[in-house]
């Protein structure tokens, strides 16, 4: 079992949002939606319902820990996965990412030992890297998360602060958790005194619908949850949410220092979806989509990458984690697909430790079905061994 370490990323969130809207690209690297999955109807009547109820309000200042209605409106969304909060249990943040780094910030030290998924989100990688933690990485149990007799292994060895995972189509590897596993896994970080860190954000998009998170599992002294909207309904709002559960009112005043509160007027936005009941609608017409995507996906790769490519099917989403037979070159098959006007994200970014395996992760979502097929036939045959 890898102990635990510090080390230097090997990609930069900054790079990969610069492809996001780069002219020409066929864009597989980058985990973002495509513009054509975006509700922009319902949102826009959104905008203006805001606009009216809220009147220059949209335009103040408003409660640091975020619009009330709203807060609500999620706890509400939340009961229904069977988990007891109140709106006041909730504060809104500007996209998960300012989720995760707010709950670094508060629990994490130089020298801290943080376990991770291996592998794990590169942005979160790059995050507990800055805040000078020793990173953990925890083996995988193929589609299922955690292998969790290693994880109960790995704790009692190296007694970790936090646990960050992502309980549902986990990115990169898409693995979700199975509902038995995330009650025990609750419990063995509970017996161990580790912080679980939940980003909930692909849940969503689970093709049977969000199962219950691990904070279901929980009354907020062990799990602290963190999801956004920016993979299910835009991005470019930037709102999500923070159950922290007994770190509350430490998440309030750290949010409160760094921004005073997020956006009022996006925020009002998703309170007036949410209200107006747009997301449901939205995530099956979503799921159908992701679900096509990926399938027209797996069938290219299966047609033109190497013989003995290992996929495990994700149960949703629009992210596929591809494992190559063999060990090749992948900064030189990265720059040949540039060369062509493709990008796909180098699986070694997201991992701590150095891989053992090649492997890629694919977004489904953002090219034509058209330009998803052909990139991916182009691709293929620069991940061959005799290609480098």
């Amino acid at each position: 079992m890898t102990a635990p370490l510090s080390f230097t990323p090997r990609a930069r969130l900054l790079d990969f949002m610069r492809q996001a809207d780069e002219p020409g690209l066929i864009n597989l690297a980058a985990g973002i939606p495509g513009l054509d999955a975006l509700p922009t109807e319902a949102l826009h009547c959104a905008l203006e319902t805001a606009r009216t109820r809220d009147g220059a309000g949209l335009f103040a200042y408003h409660h640091p820990e975020g619009d009330h209605a709203l807060r609500d409106l999620l706890a509400a969304r939340l009961a229904n996965r069977d988990v007891a909060v109140r709106g006041t249990d909730l504060i809104t943040v500007t996209g998960c990412t300012q989720g995760l780094s707010v709950m670094i910030s508060l629990l994490v030290q130089p020298g801290t030992v943080v376990a991770v998924e291996a592998p794990a989100y590169y942005g979160l990688l790059e995050l507990l890297s800055a805040a000078g933690a020793q990173v953990l990485p925890l083996p995988l149990d193929g589609p299922h998360g955690l292998d969790l007799a290693a994880t109960e292994a790995a704790f009692r060895q190296w007694k970790p602060r936090a646990l960050f995972v992502c309980s549902s189509l986990s990115n990169p590897s898409g693995a979700t958790l199975p509902a038995p596993a995330r009650e025990r896994l609750v419990e063995l970080c509970r017996t161990h005194a580790v912080r679980i860190v939940e980003d909930d954000i692909y849940a969503e998009l689970v093709d049977t619908g969000a199962p219950p998170p691990l904070r279901a599992f929980d009354d907020g002294s062990t799990v602290s949850y963190v999801t956004s909207f920016s993979k299910t309904v835009s991005p470019g709002l930037r709102v999500g949410f923070c159950a922290p559960g007994s770190l509350f009112e430490e998440f309030a005043a750290r949010k409160c220092q760094w921004d005073l509160h997020s956006a009022v007027p996006t925020e009002a936005i998703l309170r007036e979806f949410l209200a107006a009941g747009f997301l449901d609608p939205h995530l099956a017409s979503l799921r159908t989509r992701n679900q096509r995507r990926r399938a027209i996906a797996l069938q290219s790769i299966a047609r033109s990458f190497p013989a003995g490519t290992t996929i495990h099917e994700p149960a949703g989403g629009y992210m596929l984690w591809a494992q190559l037979p063999a060990l090749i070159d992948l900064p030189a098959a990265a720059a040949a697909a540039r060369t062509r006007r493709i990008a796909f994200a180098s699986g070694n970014v997201f991992f701590a430790n150095t891989p053992t395996t090649s492997c890629l992760r694919l977004n489904c979502a953002r090219a034509s079905e058209e330009d998803l097929a052909r990139a991916l036939q182009e691709l293929g045959p620069l991940l061959h061994p005799t290609a480098q």
